[in-house]
């Protein structure tokens, strides 16, 4: 019976052990959590081996081709009928094998925003935003989307927060 405890604490032991090398490997950085669509925590680096969190190219398909676009190329994602396209800076449409709730933790967020639930902007990508009268906002992208883009009076506080930033 004594073998089977000492077994036990010493496995437990262990396991602390491993968790507690692993936590140190990760630093965290608290955000803003004013807002209920904020991130609570938002990884910043994996000090050990000094990468990004974030991803930093996305795999594109063009029929039967693959190639990739770097995060510098892109300027917003968008999606449509269940597809998320990556829009690139010189207006070209890829399909991502993504869902847009995913890209939420690819994305730095610092440098994307999530303006509603179907669109991903990229900051250099905005253009314009017009103040609506109703205390909504336009947005106004390059390159140009087909359809007007709005955010809506809840998000207009933590959006503007966001650009300031």
């Amino acid at each position: 019976m004594g073998l089977l405890f000492e077994e036990k604490v010493s496995t437990s032991d262990k396991i602390l052990k491993l968790l507690r090398d692993f936590s140190a490997e990760i630093r965290v950085e608290k955000v803003d959590s004013s807002s209920e669509n904020s991130r609570w925590l938002v990884p910043i680096q994996v000090q050990k081996n000094n990468i990004s969190a974030y991803k930093n190219r996305f795999l594109v398909k063009i029929g039967n081709n693959i190639l990739f676009k770097n995060i510098d190329e892109i300027a917003y994602f968008f999606a449509e009928d269940k597809i998320v396209y990556l829009v690139s800076v010189d207006a070209k449409q890829y399909i991502v094998d993504y869902r847009l709730e995913q890209l939420e933790t690819l994305l730095n967020p610092y440098v994307f925003y999530r303006i509603n639930r179907k669109f991903f902007v990229k900051i250099d990508a905005i253009q314009k935003v017009k103040q609506l009268t109703n205390n909504r906002l336009q947005l106004f992208l390059k390159p140009n989307f087909e359809q007007e883009i709005f955010i809506s009076k809840d998000k207009v506080k933590e959006f503007k927060a966001w650009l300031d930033q």
